[in-house]
C-alpha cells in the first residue's frame, strides 16, 4: 500500500514553488482522492488514468463494484514474476 505521505512528498517535490507545506500537499491529495468517490456516489464511472475504470453495477439486488483495468496495467502485471 502507498501511504498518503508518499503522495504528499511527491507533490511537494514536483511543485516546490507552489506547494510549500505538507498541510497544503495533504489537502490537495485529499481533494484528488475524493473525486473518484464522488463520481461513484453520483452514479458515474471513475476513470483512474493508467489503472482503469471503476463503476457500480446496480443491475442486481445489491450494488456491485466493477473494475476494468487498462491494457497497460494488465501488461505490467503479466511481467511480474509469479509467486510459488
Amino acid at each position: 500500500m502507498i501511504a498518503k505521505k508518499t503522495y504528499v512528498n511527491a507533490l511537494r517535490d514536483a511543485l516546490p514553488d507552489m506547494v510549500k507545506s505538507d498541510d497544503l500537499a495533504l489537502q490537495i491529495v485529499e481533494i484528488v482522492f475524493s473525486v473518484p468517490v464522488r463520481a461513484l456516489e453520483n452514479g458515474d464511472k471513475a476513470e483512474l488514468p493508467g489503472l482503469g475504470v471503476i463503476s457500480i453495477d446496480k443491475s442486481k439486488k445489491s450494488n456491485c463494484l466493477s473494475y476494468s483495468p487498462t491494457q497497460a496495467l494488465v501488461q505490467c502485471i503479466n511481467k511480474l514474476p509469479h509467486g510459488n
